[in-house]
């Protein structure tokens, strides 16, 4: 019974963030970039070396590239529903493997649903199965890759090693050495605190055989194209910049070393209080479980190594997740007397309550000159849980996930087409394609891959960090360049005209927190 339960669980979080690709465009920057590099493989039958706009992309290995154009097979070509899908699918697996991984730490099949069903409602699983980014895909395998450790640590043998190994390379090749990192570091962490010290086992030549066969299949094709194109360049960037160079010194995303420890805190509701609440008690006590090091191992390590580089994003630590949810269900199963369980309960109601008021009196959600969405009805719904948490003995439980579903629910289908009248370019870019010809030479002021995607031909990009890095040479090409456009921010449209450049704006639109400007430099 418990199996259908879960099956049911993961079909049903399919079905709340795939459907959503019918509703939006891809957003800027990573949707449209990853998109357009998996359509120039498809193109252009290279498959070893990514490309966007025609030229080596070194940032990402490729399997989430891959992913997408496989996924294109089934939804008629590169689109939102393509890009979008290897996501959805990986966050569907990944609720049913978290059954299955607490069901063999805990055996227990109440928690283990428990924990499927917490990690399924937490706001950034959610959210970034909804997004076609490449880390739901990496914390699936990575989860994997923990799974196979978990059988061995239970007396299984060299082939739960293999599958680790396995795992952590297809991981490498969907983000680089953290699939592999990452996996084996919680690994080295929770044998140490253990006392098993026996760390050959972990790196048992079949499973990091397997690895280097994997991963060194696509090296070895990848360097010897690099090689033989003259694309030396790009083999040090994806093999060294874009791994020890971008952990060592990163180049943007910067933020404190807090920083990951006030993510988890939202990112994670409402479940993040009953974790603070537990890692206090176990941590003040010192009493943990064999399963409570392994999970805690898992969790910190990946907390504390994300925590080091300057460069910080909050999906960076999405594969702690699994591992927090499992303890949280733990938590509920077996909570302790006292303020260490009712508290967190008591904030997230009052979380709830606040929400809901706040909803309620704003009404509805807009934006200038779009349309907008009543929020009524998740206002009620929080409204209505934190009643239910606040003044009702039962399962907290019940409530939380029902308003979280509400939420879910008006966000996916509700809330995000309408932030996709504010965020998606497409508009922008085919209203530009009104005013070319034939011979028209578009140029941007930055990499902007949705201009690409979603424009009837490339353009001429002038990469930098921002449009103040290149915005000498991006003028001095449009006023050489017969019949060019250019396209740049409001600001900078403003400025030029300031400086005295005839700039004449033939399209102007807001697009996520920028206002972007399709512009003419008269001669």
């Amino acid at each position: 019974m418990k199996w259908t339960k879960v099956l049911l669980l993961s079909f049903l979080f399919f079905l709340a963030v795939f459907p959503q690709s019918f509703l939006r465009d891809l957003w800027e920057p990573d949707e449209p970039r990853f998109a357009l590099v998996a359509r120039e493989m498809i193109q252009t039958g290279d498959f070893v070396m990514p490309h966007r706009n025609n030229k080596p992309y070194p940032d990402k290995p490729p399997l989430f590239f891959w992913a997408i154009a496989l996924s294109s097979l089934a939804t008629g070509g590169v689109n939102t529903s393509a890009a979008m899908l290897p996501s959805a699918m990986a966050g569907a697996f990944l609720v049913f493997l978290v059954f299955c991984l607490a069901r063999r730490l805990t055996e227990d099949d109440d928690t283990a649903l428990l924990s499927a069903l917490i990690l399924a409602t937490s706001f950034k699983i959610f959210w970034q199965a909804s997004h076609a980014q490449i880390d739901m895909l990496l914390a699936l395998l990575t989860t994997v890759a923990m799974y196979g450790y978990t059988r061995l640590e239970a007396g299984g043998g060299k082939r739960n090693v293999v599958l680790a190994w396995a795992a952590m390379a297809f991981a490498t090749l969907a983000k680089g050495p953290v699939g592999f990192i990452l996996p084996v570091g919680a690994m080295l962490v929770y044998r140490r605190w253990s006392g098993r010290r026996r760390y050959r086992e972990l790196f048992a030549i079949a499973g990091v055989g397997v690895f280097l066969g994997i991963v060194g299949c696509w090296l070895v094709l990848l360097i010897v194209q690099g090689l033989r194109s003259g694309q030396s360049a790009y083999l040090e960037n994806i093999l060294f910049k874009q791994t020890v160079v971008r952990f060592a010194k990163s180049w943007h995303h910067y933020q404190p070393v807090y920083y990951f420890f006030k993510v988890i805190l939202y990112d994670f509701f409402p479940w993040s209080p009953f974790l603070v609440s537990l890692i206090i008690l176990k941590f003040k006590k010192m009493e943990f479980s064999d399963t409570e090091k392994f999970l805690f191992s898992w969790v910190l390590f990946i907390l504390l190594f994300f925590s080091i580089p300057m460069g910080k994003r909050g999906l960076y630590i999405l594969p702690l997740y699994p591992a927090a949810a499992i303890l949280v269900a733990g938590f509920f199963r077996n909570r302790p007397e006292g303020k260490w369980f009712s508290l967190p309960v008591k904030i997230v109601a009052l979380f709830y309550g606040l929400l809901g008021v706040v909803f309620m009196a704003k009404g509805s959600l807009s934006f200038p000159g779009i349309s907008s969405v009543s929020l009524l009805w998740p206002g009620l719904a929080c409204i209505g849980a934190a009643f239910w948490v606040f003044f009702k003995r039962g399962h907290p439980i019940v409530p939380m996930v029902a308003a979280q579903l509400m939420l879910f629910l008006t966000a996916g289908y509700w809330v995000m087409p309408v932030l996709n009248q504010n965020n998606s370019a497409k508009p922008f870019v085919r209203k530009n394609m009104t005013f070319l010809d034939a011979g028209s030479k578009i140029a941007i002021a930055q990499y902007r891959s949705a201009h690409v995607f979603y424009g009837d031909r490339n353009l001429v990009e002038f990469p930098g960090i921002s449009e103040s890095d290149n915005i000498v040479t991006f003028v001095s090409y449009l006023e050489k360049t017969p019949d060019s456009f250019g396209i740049l921010s409001r600001n900078w449209a403003t400025r030029l005209k300031e400086m005295g450049i005839p700039v004449d704006i033939l399209n102007e639109r807001r697009v996520g927190n920028k206002k972007l400007c399709f512009i003419r430099i008269l001669k």
